[in-house]
């Protein structure tokens, strides 16, 4: 598995260069594909070879969250691909190197996993925490919508609009329930777990970052969002409200990870007891 890192890092950190050279192509979405300049994904490349020379599984978990956090546009790739009616840009170049970027980021925690101490039990009341935050980053992104009016939105009164918010509300409400309740341990374990992961991933990293932006632009007495319409305060709000809200998922989906998993193993060792 170094191998295949290291090959990653080499044919990945070769792409960066050539776009660092004027060969990049027109971006559809604001700025560069990643969140960071090309020559600061360069190095992370050779960061990311070294490091994996000499393991340390903290340093390459590390190292694989700063490549999905790099690469948090991919989430509006995911909703622009899925609903199209929405309007967000869909940039198909940008997605593909933005998955090159997760695929080294999934290498990486494979490496980290397979090195990394047995994990200490993890407590159930962890993941009822993890649950319940993602609600109330919920139900707080609502409230914030609801203070500024909900016809203030860049999107149009369509179908898409009306799935993504019936799946807004269901990630918010449902999914955070099932992931921390033992009902939930009576559906197929990726239905749950695959959502969990990626969606909690992908707004951790999305709404972290534009947090980030947010500090700096207020620091530099700018609009915290640009021009859009609507009150810095709205964003103060909203966004860290995200990021509580993804990083609750996050939390509840490793516990509903780590127990399905003991019931499999459970289920698999009375298996071989009765063979």
């Amino acid at each position: 598995m170094r191998r295949a890192v290291l090959a990653w890092a080499i044919a990945y950190g070769g792409l960066r260069v050539w776009f660092a050279t004027g060969h990049a192509p027109a971006w559809k979405l604001p700025g560069d594909d990643l969140l960071i300049p090309n020559w600061a994904a360069v190095a992370a490349c050779l960061i990311t070879a070294s490091a994996v020379l000499k393991i340390h599984p903290r340093l390459l978990w590390a190292l694989a969250a700063g490549w999905v956090a790099a690469a948090a546009f991919l989430l509006l790739d995911v909703v622009a691909a899925v609903l199209p009616g929405l309007g967000i840009p869909f940039d198909p170049l940008g997605m593909i190197t933005r998955l090159a970027a997760v695929a080294g980021a999934a290498l990486l925690a494979l490496v980290a996993k397979a090195h990394q101490p047995i994990p200490r039990p993890w407590p159930r009341w962890l993941s009822a925490v993890g649950a319940i935050a993602a609600a109330v980053g919920c139900v707080t992104r609502v409230a914030a919508q609801a203070a500024v009016g909900f016809n203030q939105t860049p999107y149009g009164g369509n179908l898409s609009l009306m799935l993504f918010e019936g799946g807004f509300l269901l990630v918010g409400t449902v999914l955070p329930f099932l992931l921390a309740h033992p009902a939930g341990r009576r559906f197929p374990r990726w239905l749950l777990l695959l959502p969990g992961l990626t969606i909690g991933a992908g707004m951790t990293a999305y709404f972290g970052v534009g947090l980030i932006q947010m500090v700096v632009a207020a620091l530099q007495g700018e609009p915290v969002y640009g021009d859009v319409g609507l009150p810095d305060s709205f964003f103060w709000v909203a966004v860290p409200a995200y990021v509580v809200w993804g990083a609750g998922l996050l939390v509840a989906a490793r516990g509903y990870q780590l127990a399905t998993r003991k019931a499999i193993d459970s289920e698999c060792d009375l298996r071989i007891t009765q063979r």
